[in-house]
């Protein structure tokens, strides 16, 4: 299986794709099929997150695990609502974009914050 998977991240993800076969497998942050029912995670999302990337908890960064103001078009929320990491960046990184991003970055926050005039 481990085969499979390291040939897939070769030979099918875009280049430039920054995670790391050897560093995260499928099972660092899923449940194996057929252990649970529900999520396949084995944490909440932004614990998931955040247990790798704890720099990202500071007050400059981003808010998550909140119900936003606006309203988000085209990006994911969690089932009761709320914004999490994976609203803007895609932990398995299928868009090809940097830092996992969902979109282009110049289009990203523009999905939720936008100017007036527009």
């Amino acid at each position: 299986m481990k085969v499979i998977f390291t040939l897939l991240m070769i030979f099918v993800l875009p280049t430039g794709y920054a995670f790391s076969v050897e560093k995260h497998q499928c099972d660092y942050c899923h449940i194996p099929h057929g252990m649970a029912e529900g999520t396949p995670l084995k944490a909440p999302l932004s614990d998931l997150c955040l247990g790798c990337h704890p720099d990202r908890k500071s007050p400059k960064e981003h808010k998550i695990d909140i119900v936003p103001l606006m309203q988000v078009k085209g990006l994911p929320l969690s089932k009761d609502g709320k914004m999490t990491c994976v609203t803007c960046h895609d932990p398995h990184g299928k868009s090809g974009q940097p830092n996992l991003l969902r979109i282009n970055p110049s289009e990203l926050c523009l999905k939720c914050h936008f100017s007036i005039n527009n």
